[in-house]
């Protein structure tokens, strides 16, 4: 049998500061299988970003176990097997797109394989920018950059922490289309953090709704949609319920009961 892409196990998290004590996760458990993409809603300050810190290898857990594609997250990061978007690109401003898509090569001492390079600029929408600088370039494209730079080693899973949330709806719902072409190109296994609905809804297989802190699973919604999804879609009646009842199932948990833990 193969490997489970992602397995999160009775995790269980707490943040103290000199003041106070926060139980962020408590007993959270979830299982990604290879190839699948899964959407994390939840209420702010519910710990979803912990959650993918915690399975990028980013962050310890108190409790619980861990394991990304069979093995420790940080041995398959290091290997190149696992790659992290945040929604703060990271690009570094000296080095143009090309550049820094190439970063990971060098991170890892690979030969750089100029050939992926230039596929994922065109995968990505960006071709004729390559030799352009980040301040020459808007935020969708800065985070087009952000997203081929992380599949450039070809990553067995990816993790994706609201990579969209600065952007305005209209380039939002436009890099989601682009995205969903993307990954369906690639099929890494994919755990996306976001607090939109419909972006859940309009790339996942699977929905996974938290409850408020201290986070666990509450709900996990398959998406009946296959892949190759339109935007289109997004007007769609089924679509629309399914929307409905993820909107009702955060709504029950009060967001401001959770102020001041990360998200």
């Amino acid at each position: 049998m193969a490997p489970t892409g992602i397995a999160l196990s009775g995790i269980r998290k707490r943040f103290v500061s000199r003041s106070t004590q926060v139980q962020a996760l408590d007993d959270f458990s979830l299982e990604v299988s290879g190839g699948e993409f899964v959407a994390l809603l939840g209420p702010s300050g519910c710990g979803k970003s912990t959650v993918l810190r915690i399975a990028a290898g980013l962050e310890r857990a108190d409790e619980g176990s861990v394991a990304v594609d069979g093995t420790k997250p940080q041995r398959l990061g290091r290997d190149g097997g696992l790659a992290v978007a945040f929604q703060d690109n990271a690009l570094l401003p000296w080095l143009s797109v090309r550049d820094n898509i190439a970063l990971p090569y060098r991170l890892t001492r690979r030969r750089v394989e100029p050939e992926r390079i230039e596929a994922l600029i065109e995968l990505v929408g960006l071709s004729g920018f390559a030799r352009a600088r980040p301040g020459e370039l808007s935020g969708g494209m800065r985070q087009r950059v952000s997203i081929a730079r992380s599949l450039v080693l070809r990553p067995r899973v990816l993790l994706l922490d609201e990579p969209f949330g600065a952007l305005d709806a209209v380039t939002r719902h436009r890099l989601n289309v682009e995205l969903a072409r993307i990954l369906d190109a690639e099929r890494s296994t994919t755990l996306l953090v976001t607090h939109s609905v419909e972006e859940a809804l309009f790339l996942a297989d699977r929905v996974v709704v938290m409850t408020g802190r201290p986070g666990r699973v509450k709900l996990t919604m398959p998406v009946p949609f296959p892949r190759q999804r339109e935007r289109s879609i997004l007007a769609d009646p089924g679509f629309l319920r399914l929307a409905a009842e993820l909107t009702a199932a955060l709504d029950e948990d009060d967001p401001t009961a959770a102020a001041g833990e990360p998200a």
